[in-house]
Formats: C-alpha cells, structure tokens, sequence
C-alpha cells in the first residue's frame, strides 16, 4: 500500500528543466573592464558580465556576458477538428 502511495505521489510531481544558459561577447575589440562589462551585461541581457582571458595566456581581456537564453515562442493550439465539416485533420 504504501509503495503505491510512493507510486503516485511521484507521477504527481511536476518534472522541471533548467533554464539554458547563452554567452554573449561584448565589444570583443576592445580591453575588458569588469565593472563596465558587468554594468552592460546587465543592462543589455539582464546577464553576468565577467572578463576573460582571449586567447588564452595573453593579455587581452573581453567581455563575456552569460545570461538566460530566450525561450522559444509556444506555438499555437492546432484545432484538429474542423466545426463546419464535423471531420477531423486526416479526414479533410
């Protein structure tokens, strides 16, 4: 009894995805400053601005911006039934 109740109250929960995350160059041909790369980062993509090394080992600096990926836009409801003919999509 109690490992169906278990059973249950698992395909109850809700399953949940993490939001992906973008990385963005900012102003790739210029010195990065941090307080600047932060302060566009978020203003421009309500992100995280941080300064790395590009290429690695030198001492250039640019401005990588990581923020929430927009989400895709949801696509409308397809009506599969057509109320005129009483038919439905693979009957049309």
């Amino acid at each position: 009894m109690a490992l169906m109740v278990l059973f249950s109250v698992l395909l109850i929960i809700p399953k949940t995805e993490a939001q992906q995350r973008c990385t963005k160059v900012i102003a790739p041909e210029t010195q990065c400053l941090l307080l600047k790369c932060r302060e566009e980062c978020f203003k421009t993509l309500n992100g995280f601005g941080t300064c790395v090394e590009n290429p690695p080992g030198s001492d250039n600096y640019t401005c990588n911006c990581m923020f929430d990926c927009p989400t895709s836009p949801q696509l409308p409801a397809v009506d599969h039934f057509n109320v005129s003919t009483g038919l439905n999509a693979s009957q049309v």
